[in-house]
């Protein structure tokens, strides 16, 4: 029974279709001095300017995947870590940060609140903004307590994860979801 919160960002499980989950690289994809932390497992979305900022938690706000660390160099020094530190600035040109983008990947997640077996197919949104541990560079973000039914959101209910500990109903229950408001990659 998942009786506790231990909510640990999204997770890549599989590939809906049956494919290969693909980490992708973009050059320069946070903004040097980016304020908000982004942790693995964290949603991100493409800013205006191409790069990547932190998906908010609003109803159906675009994803178009997730955070999966980064590398940069500052003072000329290389940091290759789980996590984007908010406020850190590089050296230019030397920032990659990595994220998954298909709309065809499934991910874990799990819920701040009980969710029913009859929420399949439902929309549910993200429960808190961007937070977790700058010790293993983890996401600890939870899905929204409660799901939107048939209104828009930013991710959409297709099963619970499989532990003999997680039923539907259970008060943190742990879902499978896809990125229902992709954005898609622009940049």
């Amino acid at each position: 029974m998942s009786a506790t919160l231990q909510a640990m960002g999204l997770v890549p499980v599989r590939h809906f279709t049956g494919g290969t989950i693909r980490v992708e690289n973009r050059g320069d994809g946070i903004a040097s001095g980016y304020a908000t932390s982004l942790f693995t497992g964290t949603p991100v979305k493409n800013q205006t300017d191409g790069t990547l900022i932190a998906t908010g938690v609003a109803a159906a706000d675009p994803c178009i995947g997730v955070f999966q660390g980064c590398e940069f160099s500052s003072a000329g020094k290389r940091w290759v870590i789980p996590y984007w530190p908010g406020g850190q600035t590089y050296d230019a040109g030397t920032m990659i940060a990595k994220f998954t983008a298909d709309p065809t990947i499934v991910y874990e997640g799990q819920s701040k609140g009980s969710i029913a077996m009859a929420s399949i197919g439902d929309g549910i949104n993200l429960g808190d903004a961007s937070q977790g541990s700058t010790f293993t560079g983890f996401s600890s973000q939870g899905l929204a307590a409660a799901s939107t039914g048939a209104t828009a959101a930013t991710f959409r209910i297709i099963d619970k994860a499989s532990y003999p500990d997680n039923a539907w109903g259970d008060a943190f229950t742990k879902l499978l979801v896809v990125i229902q408001a992709y954005q898609g990659q622009t940049a």
